[in-house]
C-alpha cells in the first residue's frame, strides 16, 4: 500500500474517527454487531485498517477509526455509510485527522 510522502520523505496517514454515543442502552448490542460488518471493508483500495474501541468509562460510546493511506477528504465514503448506519442508534461526530509532523 502506498501512502502520501511527507517533504522528509516519511510517509503520511490520514485517520477518520466515526464516535457514537448511543441514545439507550440497550442499542449497544445493535451497534457493536454493526461494527463487526465493517470489519469485512479493511481490504478498501487505501484502507490501512479499521479499528473499533468502546469507552472504557461509558458502555454506550463507541469510536470506529479508519486509517488510510493517502487523503480521503473530508469523509470517504466509507465513512459516510458508516455513519448513516450508525445515525439511527444515537449522536455522531465524524471528523478527519491528518497526521501532523512534528520532528
Amino acid at each position: 500500500m502506498v501512502k502520501a510522502k511527507t517533504d522528509k520523505g516519511q510517509c503520511m496517514t490520514w485517520l477518520e474517527t466515526i464516535n457514537l454515543r448511543i441514545a439507550r442502552v440497550n442499542k449497544v448490542a445493535e451497534a457493536i454487531e454493526l461494527c463487526g460488518r465493517f470489519q469485512a471493508f479493511a481490504s478498501v483500495e487505501k484502507l490501512l485498517k479499521v479499528r473499533v474501541y468502546r469507552s472504557s468509562r461509558y458502555s454506550t460510546d463507541i469510536s470506529i477509526h479508519l486509517t488510510w493511506g493517502h487523503d480521503p477528504g473530508v469523509e470517504s465514503a466509507l465513512g459516510r455509510s458508516i455513519s448513516e448506519a450508525l445515525g439511527e442508534l444515537g449522536l455522531i461526530n465524524h471528523t478527519v485527522w491528518k497526521e501532523q509532523e512534528v520532528f
